[in-house]
């Protein structure tokens, strides 16, 4: 076999081998077809549970997708709904966090007259069927026009239920139904807002004690935040608590509004000013010249990122911060779409700067024709794996690595979290490829390459090694930016060949003093 001298042979002179930064190239698979307008996946919240629960806008259904690739009904609320307009129906649902015990979950729909209707349903003694007799009103709130409905739901890690609130319809937040100012920056009614309730603490609900305006007669109490104008779709990273939010523009620009977890315990706590995401008066990035609060005031929480509507697109579709194995330098990043222009972006933020803004759209090209266009909403399965619902095409596809390399998971932490390892390229005959490894040490004077052809898995210093039976390893050493690069030209794998990588690294912060990335395996094709 080629594999261990040809890698030896890459492994000389790394110093003077630095790649430009690279990330895996992603593409998706089709998971599942035949549903009508498809708007939300979710993973079932059982542990160990495959099935997933898609939500059908006009339909007014909820199927399960079980893990044998079959489908079946879960809920039905024709009858309930009304779906005349582009924007309503049945929008979104929540899982209870003790859905396990309770059987409680949560849906958006627009009622028959228009009005958004928040209501909680119970499963059956079936697992497989809910309780259709069980609906129990949470909120219902009118809606002025038949649009700007936004539709999601959330429990964020404060077991809280975040619900997002369009300002109402029509266009710049003015006619029939809105206030002066816009109802966006009015504290008389919900509609434009983010608002927080404890589903928990009282029948229908109880207020939060920490939300932000508790005990101000001039705003409502739910309200968590102001200013947005059609927040379809918004998500919490499941790992750090922070809130991302994809908020449709009017005419002029669309927006990626980000909330770290830091700034909302600092705002529940009242040690930071209330949120406000400033529309009417800003439309992303834009000063609109519209009553209602002051362009660019410092009081104002600007968007991460805000594009060109029409030029890039015309609605937003907020996407969910991957946190699965198998693309590893995705880890955080978010992927968002829109749904007018079918393209795809992921961008990457760490609180001060974005690090990764990127289109990503050819991931759209399943292959044999098949291509997730109008994407409605992002959602993941139990191992964090994203996946994209097209509206209208009713189907639902899976974002996987567009390569031979896919993560193995398995890091073990050290100065800067888990060091991340990941490809580009390829494996087989007359491929070139590499694999570079960041987020490491700085400077580490030792980082060990294992290499096998074969995944297993061992204890190694509070962690797993998963290059099981070890077939060989090369000690090199991290970059100043804790980096390290290995380039080949041809690493000459026959088809149906695998290897899989991992390193350690000396790492003083690490809990034995070596942190591990991610395995890495990849097959020749």
């Amino acid at each position: 076999m080629r594999l261990v001298p040809v890698l030896s042979m890459a492994a000389v002179g790394l110093a003077a081998l630095p790649l430009s930064a690279q990330n895996t190239p992603l593409t998706t698979e089709l998971v599942a077809s035949g549903f009508a307008r498809p708007v939300a996946v979710l993973a079932s919240p059982i542990p160990g549970d495959d099935r997933m629960f898609v939500v059908e806008q006009n339909q007014s259904d909820i199927h399960i997708l079980h893990g044998d690739g079959s489908i079946s009904l879960f809920l039905d609320l024709t009858g309930l709904t009304v779906t005349t307009g582009n924007e309503q129906g049945l929008l979104g649902m929540a899982f209870h966090p003790d859905y396990a015990n309770n059987g409680y979950f949560y849906v958006d729909y627009t009622r028959t007259g228009g009005n958004t209707r928040i209501e909680r349903y119970t499963v059956s003694g079936d697992p497989d069927v809910a309780d259709a007799g069980s609906g129990f009103t949470i909120l219902n709130v009118t809606q002025p026009q038949t649009n700007h409905n936004a539709g999601n739901l959330a429990f964020g890690p404060d077991g809280m239920l975040w619900i997002g609130f369009g300002d109402g319809g029509n266009a710049n937040d003015t006619g029939s139904g809105h206030v002066a100012g816009g109802n966006a920056q009015s504290g008389t009614t919900l509609l434009g807002k983010m608002i927080r309730i404890d589903v928990d603490g009282g029948s229908p609900y109880a207020i939060p004690a920490d939300n932000p305006y508790v005990g101000d007669p001039t705003v409502l109490d739910e309200i968590w935040a102001f200013g947005l104008r059609n927040p379809w779709r918004y998500a919490f990273d499941s790992e750090t608590g922070d809130l991302w939010i994809g908020d449709v523009g009017q005419n002029a620009r669309e927006e990626v509004d980000f909330l770290s977890a830091a700034t909302i315990a600092a705002v529940n706590a009242g040690t930071a000013s209330p949120i406000n995401f400033g529309w009417r008066c800003m439309e992303g990035l834009n000063c609109t010249t519209l009553s209602g609060c002051t362009c660019n005031d410092p009081s104002l929480t600007l968007p991460v990122k805000d594009y060109v509507n029409p030029g890039l697109g015309r609605a937003v579709i907020g996407g969910v911060p991957y946190r699965g194995e198998a693309i590893p330098d995705l880890a955080g990043q978010l992927i968002y779409a829109d749904n007018s222009s079918n393209k795809y972006w992921v961008i990457a933020y760490d609180g001060s700067t974005v690090t990764r803004d990127e289109d990503v759209t050819p991931l759209k090209q399943a292959g044999g024709g098949l291509v997730a266009n109008s994407p409605s909403s992002f959602g993941v399965d139990q191992d964090g794996e994203t996946y994209i619902c097209d509206l209208n095409g009713g189907e639902i596809f899976k974002i996987k690595p567009g390569g031979p390399f896919v993560g193995l998971g398995h890091g073990l932490a050290g100065a800067h979290g888990k060091p991340i390892l990941f490809g580009t390229g390829g494996v087989g005959v007359g491929e070139a490829g590499a694999i570079h490894l960041r987020n490491a040490v700085e400077n580490a004077p030792l980082a060990v390459l294992f290499l096998s052809v074969a995944e297993g898995a061992a204890n190694f210093k509070g962690g797993t090694l998963v290059t099981i039976p070890l077939l060989a390893s090369f000690n090199l050493f991290t970059d100043a930016s804790g980096g390290l690069d290995i380039p080949w030209a041809d690493l000459g794998l026959s088809p149906g060949q695998t290897v899989v990588f991992q390193y350690g690294i000396q790492d003083a912060a690490a809990v034995f003093g070596v942190s591990l990335s991610n395995g890495l395996i990849a097959t020749a094709p």
